[in-house]
């Protein structure tokens, strides 16, 4: 692809997702990439012509991601907001999600240590909450997060739905939404994921995304009753 079609591509992404970018190539003296709002300057001295899309798609989803809002049939995937806190607490009290996620234990109250978590929430830029249309209700919650342990660029998922709301194919339907959006017009180049062994209907999930096991980490965190567990990893990588 040529440069200035390159430049237009990701423009008019920002475009298509409500940022008006101002993507500028420059050589010479200077730092490899400035991002300052919505305008990114990369200088082309500094890197490869072949990764020139990469540098370009790394600021591009800085910019847009953390405010883009996904629709779907029946769902809107959005950044969290702080309203959203009772409705969270559906799945943040329930044992199972809780354990699964990441092995503490569920919220009994909306107390301080729950206000605290929300307030975490409302700082995560990658965390998008799941909102049934008809409702206008949270039913769960997507967090993204950037790895910075491998080769290429690697976002980690994560995700939880409320109890009441399983089994009716809307994590499915988020998470089809954010991966393909992510790997195909964002340019990321993979998606890591990771499920406790016993946790059967996340790892059916993962496969039906298209993520093949990539490996087991070992003793990965503390589970409150099965102690030292292991997590299992999986993987999709762009095309």
């Amino acid at each position: 692809m040529e440069t200035s079609e390159l430049i237009e591509k990701y423009v008019n992404l920002g475009d298509k997702y409500g940022k008006r970018l101002d993507i500028n190539l420059i050589n010479g003296d200077g730092p490899t990439q400035v991002r300052d709002g919505c305008k990114i300057t990369i200088n082309t001295d500094k890197i490869p012509e072949n990764e020139l899309e990469s540098y370009i798609a790394y600021n591009v989803r800085h910019i847009v991601f953390p405010d883009l809002v996904f629709e779907t049939e029946r769902l809107i995937i959005r950044p969290f907001q702080l309203s959203d806190s009772e409705d969270c607490f559906g799945f943040l009290s329930d044992k199972e999600s809780c354990y699964n996620d990441g092995g503490y234990e569920p919220f009994t109250e909306m107390d301080d240590r729950y206000r605290e978590l929300m307030e975490l929430y409302k700082s995560q830029p990658l965390r998008k909450m799941i909102v049934l249309k008809e409702t206008n209700k949270v039913i769960g919650d997507i967090n993204i997060t950037e790895i910075l342990d491998r080769a290429v660029e690697t976002f980690e998922i994560g995700y939880g739905i409320d109890p009441s709301y399983r089994r009716c194919g809307y994590t499915f339907e988020a998470l089809s939404k954010i991966v393909d959006c992510l790997l195909s017009e964002f340019h990321l180049d993979m998606i890591i994921a990771g499920a406790i062994e016993k946790n059967i209907a996340s790892i059916n999930l993962l496969h039906k995304l298209g993520f093949h096991f990539e490996g087991r980490k070992t003793k990965a965190f503390w589970h409150p009753e099965d102690g030292a567990i292991d997590l299992l990893y999986y993987v999709k990588e762009r095309v």
